[in-house]
């Protein structure tokens, strides 16, 4: 690994294995001890000088070859850990100048290699500071968790939180706001999604640039890197909003197994007044109940909800659940972090598929392809979720999500696919992958959706392209101003980087 001082002096037990080069024709890195040895590589370009590391060993490269899916791998050559944006931008410079592919890594929560790369993998975890938190707004370092930030906000004097949170909260600010970030747990009625809530970015481009920007300020590269999949910069920072956070939040839990009951009665609650948040879940049909709807209000413990008139007309009879707010938020996150811990998690194979659907199809849609579903399509440990968006709320152009419609709702819906072990039987994966691709054609073709792209749908550049559609151009086009040479986050295959 190479740091500061190992570079200037060479200390430590590891000197010998400093990097002090890359060697642009034999395509691999030159330590200390290979350039003393082989004066015949004198040529090599110098690495620049960092703050942070710079890792070669196997393991450190061994670790970030997966994503959360374990569908794809590849190994990068290299392994960065920024110890400042500096260390980001001369590590992005000096690949382009030598062609070498650049992935920045937050979790890594996607599940076909969507942040995978075999030549410079940034790990953005390194920068994870508040710098900033008043009334409204946090100015953070994208490799900040979002529960990180949120229990931070929720710290002050007034409590605040952010207005839109993922379901899993420790996913990386930088991570989401690249892809776009739904309200899993709060947000969606009427907060729109995370990439809503940015005032500003500090974006390192493929060319090194540090470039700050936001709606007023070089507006184009704003625009294509909130929910642009990381193809026109790298985020290393962002100011946020911060809204007003109850300390409490009660859940209703209804059942259904009847599909017109079910978005009747979601329908009902996410116009209901005084209802902070909806999400539902679904599984295979056959099972009881095949639908779960969550809906949950934020209160003071003075001024506890009103459960009568809050779901007036609902058929369903409901479970109620209380609890603090951060318990609340934390939920999906004591879930996941309990079959992490029992159950392998990380290492199980979960070919997810992610769509959007627009308002006017989604109830046909979701009764359509449940018919098709089996267990083996969720898995024991998956999960079907259903996610509403107030239509109205999405003011950024990206992510693409479905054209406008007579309803003003749009869905995610989410088929989240987890293998029973780590060892699937041979051909679980191109099962499961086959199926993605021919349910994303029918979502695209037959109801109007969209990808939302985390999941595992392999995907052309020129399907890339039909899933931009008009947006296309302008992303085409910052691209081409900020990445000209193409080094940045090649494993979605966007511009077409991807075999």
């Amino acid at each position: 690994m190479i740091g500061r001082r190992a570079f200037l002096t060479g200390a430590g037990a590891g000197a010998a294995a400093v990097v002090v080069g890359f060697d642009p024709l034999g395509g691999g890195w030159v330590t200390r001890a290979e350039a003393a040895a082989r004066p015949e590589r004198s040529s090599f370009a110098r690495v620049p000088e960092l703050d942070g590391e710079l890792a070669l060993d196997a393991a450190s490269r061994d670790a970030v070859t997966t994503d959360l899916g374990n569908i794809v791998h590849q190994r990068p050559r290299a392994v960065l850990r920024p110890g400042s944006v500096r260390d980001v931008s001369r590590m992005v410079r000096f690949c382009r100048e030598h062609r070498v592919p650049v992935a920045p890594r937050g979790q890594a929560h996607t599940t076909y290699g969507q942040g995978l790369a075999d030549g410079l993998v940034i790990e953005m975890r390194s920068l994870r500071r508040i710098h900033a938190l008043t009334a409204d707004r946090a100015e953070v370092d994208a490799g900040i968790h979002w529960m990180e930030l949120a229990k931070a906000a929720f710290a002050r004097t007034p409590r605040r939180t952010p207005p839109v949170l993922t379901g899993y909260t420790q996913l990386t600010v930088g991570g989401t706001l690249s892809v776009g970030g739904i309200g899993g747990i709060v947000g969606g009625l009427d907060s729109g999604l995370q990439v809503d809530h940015v005032r500003e970015l500090e974006v390192v481009t493929g060319t090194g640039e540090v470039v700050r920007c936001s709606r007023r300020r070089r507006s184009d590269l704003f625009d294509a890197v909130l929910g642009g999949l990381g193809q026109c910069g790298i985020i290393t920072k962002a100011v946020l909003d911060l809204v007003p956070a109850k300390e409490r939040a009660r859940t209703y839990l209804l059942g259904y197994d009847d599909n017109a009951r079910f978005f009747r009665d979601l329908r009902i609650l996410i116009e209901r007044p005084g209802i902070d948040h909806v999400y539902a879940e679904f599984t295979s049909a056959g099972t009881s109940p095949t639908y779960t709807i969550h809906a949950t209000v934020f209160h003071e413990p003075a001024a506890p909800p009103k459960d009568g008139p809050l779901l007036a007309g609902v058929s369903a009879t409901p479970e109620i659940q209380d609890t603090g707010y951060l318990e609340y938020v934390f939920s999906i996150d004591t879930l996941i972090d309990e079959v992490r811990a029992t159950q392998g998690w990380d290492r199980l194979v979960k070919p997810w598929f992610d769509v959007w659907l627009p308002g006017e199809t989604v109830e046909r849609y979701l009764g359509d392809v449940l018919k098709t579903l089996t267990p083996k399509d969720i898995g024991p440990l998956g999960a079907g979720l259903l996610y509403p968006q107030r239509r109205s709320e999405k003011g950024r152009p990206l992510p693409r999500v479905p054209e406008a419609g007579a309803s003003p709702w749009m869905f995610v819906i989410d088929i989240n696919t987890v293998a029973e072990g780590p060892d699937v039987e041979p051909g679980y994966v191109a099962e499961m992958l086959a199926r993605n691709e021919r349910l994303y054609a029918r979502t695209r073709d037959e109801y109007g959706g969209t990808l939302y792209p985390i999941g595992s749908v392999p995907m052309t550049a020129r399907d890339w392209r039909a899933h931009f559609g008009d947006a296309w151009p302008k992303l085409r086009a910052a691209k081409r101003r900020y990445d000209p040479d193409g080094v940045l986050t090649p494993g979605q295959g966007v511009f077409g980087h991807r075999d």
